[in-house]
């Protein structure tokens, strides 16, 4: 009896181990797999908006839809290399909670994260905040995933009185991270 149970384990394990190798074997043929990392590769753009949305929950404070004209106008995007975008500001002037995504024209996403981050530069250069805004300014970010490209200032406010300047730095970099994360599990 004990001969028969080992014998039926070892024919299974021996079964597992060639269902795996050949599993493993079928990323190599025809390229069935480039079409799916393709698929990864390219998410929907509602799905990381969601996604980011969840991520802060009741501390995603941008509430207004910026428009394409105002993306050109404002942010000073060149609104022919983008594809799909979504795009939100803070209702409230007090706050600089933004948060944009494009998904480019092929092969623009270069372009269009160069025009970002000079919108980015002028704000942390140039552009007078309330005091509460100013970590968060600073800590926001353009970051690019092939044609996509996001612009992610967003997170909690430090609501630690005695926080000095560099603990609400650490803790906007630590909140824009979040953020960042989230964007980069889809790729």
């Amino acid at each position: 009896m004990k001969r028969i149970l080992v014998f039926c384990l070892a024919a299974a394990l021996a079964l597992g181990a060639l269902t795996a190798c050949q599993s493993g074997d079928s990323s190599a043929q025809g390229g069935s797999s480039s079409a799916q990392e393709e698929q990864v590769k390219e998410p929907a753009l509602d799905d990381i908006v969601q996604a980011v949305k969840d991520t802060y929950g009741e501390n995603y404070l941008p509430s207004m839809d910026i428009t394409e004209e105002m993306l050109s106008d404002i942010y000073g995007i060149n609104t022919d290399n983008i594809e799909e975008f979504y795009a939100q500001a803070p209702m409230i002037s007090a706050h600089v909670d933004t948060f944009i995504a494009i998904k480019a024209v092929e092969g623009k996403g270069e372009e269009v994260e160069k025009e970002l981050q000079a919108y980015l530069d002028y704000m942390v250069e140039n552009s007078m905040n309330y005091p509460m805004n100013i970590a968060k300014v600073q800590t926001a970010k353009v970051v690019r995933h092939g044609d996509y490209v996001f612009y992610v200032m967003l997170g909690a406010y430090n609501d630690n009185p005695d926080a000095t300047e560099e603990d609400n730095v650490k803790f906007s970099e630590e909140q824009v991270q979040m953020g960042l994360d989230t964007i980069a599990s889809f790729f």
